[in-house]
């Protein structure tokens, strides 16, 4: 799983990631968004992967839930699962 900053806010991704690490993920990595606009935060998943997208939807709290389009972020290369945090 890839875990994106897309607030701006120094840290969160890095304190999420470890969040759910402690949860039982098998993997978070950290970065920062190509982008630290983002409004709100979403998950996005690849195909075969929407069941652990809510999960882990429902595990931090985030209402949106979306299939990668192509449009991949950076980084996601290799992810099946992107979560990015926004300003809420």
């Amino acid at each position: 799983m890839l875990v994106l900053n897309g607030n701006g806010t120094s840290g969160v991704a890095g304190s999420t990631a470890s969040r759910l690490l402690g949860r039982g993920y098998a993997s978070a990595t950290a970065t920062n968004a190509a982008n630290d606009g983002y409004a709100t935060s979403l998950v996005l998943y690849r195909p075969g992967w929407a069941g652990e997208a809510d999960r882990l939807a429902k595990d931090v709290g985030i209402k949106v839930v979306a299939a990668l389009d192509g449009r991949l972020p950076a980084g996601s290369a290799r992810a099946q699962l992107v979560l990015i945090l926004g300003a809420n």
